[in-house]
């Protein structure tokens, strides 16, 4: 019952909010290691604006921990993991996405375990934060730690073992990216209930209700000639069902299962990505031509990638990257690209917003998508998806997140309660 409280309360306190930042992405950035937590920016959709190290200026000064690289939306909560704590920033902060208000700030994950990933199951009131020592669960209501999951522990594990890498939620399971396997965290027993072993992974990515994963043998520096870049689709079995080879290997700086996972166009089965830290330009890979294009954007000017930022807007397809120009310079850049590669609008930010590692879609309210769905052009198809990630053509009971496709390629994308 207190949960359920708890819960209301939460939803009472959000709706009664402002919806400040939404229709817009946030920008996660690093920071200056050493000197201070990395800023969170947030750019508007509606207006074309950058807004500047908005968590502090929402929380009184409050920053994040030192070199925030994880991070999500989720549950109309923004959930950002740094590797070490600074001043009053925790390694665990969650505040409310649309005022960026703090609901919880913690300083330990557990003594010397530090981040690698998060996940999100509202279903189960749970989420899930990866470290280098394993995978923890949390209550999503009370932000209490339930434990580590059993089964995700290395105990040889230290302070600089790969650990874990990117999450995945799909069919009501957690897939952690892990070097060389896939674990499949079943929510409802905070254990590990299956292993997928690939080799040499480097993320995992859901593409049209399907399990990725990115697969790099290149561990660290330039690839050489016997490296091997692979996408393989994982079964609804949990075994490889098909393997796809690219013709380059790249670049893997972060020793970890990276944070650079693909972004699917919505409606295709064509993903882009960042090939790796220092390059200055996008991949795409098509699945349906099993076609490569590795320079398929190319930025402009000094612009290079640092972390792996790079998201897709579910409502126009676009791709939306940031950049700097190296690590002695304080030029920073946001850019955003059609479907197709062609650039849309470049934002050079104010300096000494150091480091980009994470873009994330902040959501849209409900009106704006409503506002935004194209009438002129006929519906091709709706598609309902409830909170375990299940789709079909007819909505399920409770919330259902709307994607509609229409003829003219538009995708646009509603939540609603029945």
């Amino acid at each position: 019952m207190k949960k359920i409280l708890l819960s209301l309360a939460a939803i009472a306190i959000s709706l009664g909010a402002s919806a400040q930042y939404t229709n817009g992405y946030f920008i996660v950035n690093e920071g200056q290691y050493g000197n201070g937590s990395g800023p969170l920016n947030f750019y508007s959709t509606k207006t074309g604006e950058m807004q500047y190290d908005v968590y502090a200026t929402a929380n009184e000064g409050a920053t994040f921990g030192m070199t925030p690289q994880f991070a999500t939306v989720a549950d109309g909560k923004l959930f950002v993991c740094s590797k070490q704590n600074f001043g009053n920033g925790g390694r665990l902060v969650v505040a409310d996405a649309k005022t960026l208000a703090t609901l919880t700030s913690q300083a330990e994950i557990d003594g010397s375990a530090d981040t690698r990933g998060i996940a999100v199951v509202p279903e189960a009131d749970k989420f899930f934060v990866g470290t280098n020592l394993g995978v923890y669960a949390y209550d999503l209501t009370s932000f209490e730690k339930i434990g580590i999951v059993e089964g995700s522990s290395d105990p040889e594990a230290g302070t600089y073992s790969p650990g874990s890498g990117d999450m995945v939620v799909l069919n009501g399971m957690v897939y952690v990216a892990c070097p060389d396997k896939i674990m499949v965290i079943d929510p409802a027993t905070n254990a590990v209930s299956k292993t997928i072993e690939v080799p040499s992974l480097v993320s995992v990515f859901e593409m049209d209700g399907a399990l990725y994963g990115a697969c790099n043998s290149c561990t660290w520096g330039t690839p050489s000639d016997t490296d091997t870049e692979q996408f393989v689709k994982i079964s609804e079995a949990g075994e490889v069902e098909k393997t796809y080879t690219v013709p380059m290997a790249s670049t893997n700086f972060w020793f970890t299962p990276k944070p650079c996972q693909p972004v699917v166009i919505p409606g295709t089965h064509t993903i882009v990505y960042s090939p790796g830290e220092g390059t200055n330009y996008l991949c795409k890979y098509d699945f349906d031509t099993e076609t490569f294009t590795e320079k398929f954007i190319t930025f402009d000017g000094r612009q290079q990638m640092y972390g792996h930022c790079v998201e897709v807007d579910p409502s126009t397809s676009q791709i939306l990257v940031a950049t700097f120009q190296s690590y002695s310079s304080t030029n920073y850049w946001f850019n955003i690209y059609s479907a197709d590669g062609e650039v849309v609008s470049s934002t050079k930010l104010n300096s000494r917003y150091w480091f980009p590692t994470k873009v994330l879609n902040a959501e849209k309210d409900d009106a704006t998508a409503v506002e935004n769905l194209n009438t002129e052009s006929a519906v091709t198809s709706v598609t309902y998806i409830n909170m375990a990630g299940h789709s079909a053509t007819t909505p399920f009971e409770g919330v259902n997140i709307v994607v509609t496709r229409h003829a003219n390629g538009q995708v646009t994308t509603s939540k609603v309660m029945l």
